[in-house]
């Protein structure tokens, strides 16, 4: 809603483990096993990942989540869009295939193209 973009790449960092954030305050991997709790470890997620049932469950969430950033930055396709706006959601969408790719570096390819595909789609409609 605020046009902070650069968040996103932020949190599928943290998410993934793969790359720690830069250095901002803004979003930070846990350096405590108390900032661990309610986190999955690396391994675990890997291992879940691995089943076709949960990758179609991912593929399907993502769809969703791309519709819903759809409807939020777009909500009125017929009322005219600020060029300033159109161009930072284009970004945006170019931007999140290369940030989902960076932030999944040490998982599987098989993992990282059921996440990819769908914002490789959603930046599409841009």
């Amino acid at each position: 809603m605020n046009l902070q973009f650069h968040y996103i790449e932020k949190l599928w960092q943290t998410f993934w483990c793969s790359t720690a954030p830069s250095s901002d305050g803004s979003t930070s991997i846990p350096s405590s096993d108390d900032d661990m709790e309610g986190t999955i470890p690396r391994e675990k997620l890997l291992a879940l990942c691995k089943y076709e049932p949960v990758r179609l469950w991912m593929r399907s969430c993502d769809h969703i989540l791309y519709q819903a950033l759809v409807e939020v930055l777009i909500p009125d396709v017929l009322r005219p869009v600020p060029s300033t706006l159109t161009q930072a959601i284009r970004n945006f969408a170019k931007s999140l295939e290369g940030w989902l790719t960076n932030a999944m570096t040490s998982f599987p390819q098989e993992i990282v193209r059921t996440k990819v595909l769908p914002a490789s789609n959603f930046a599409t409609a841009f």
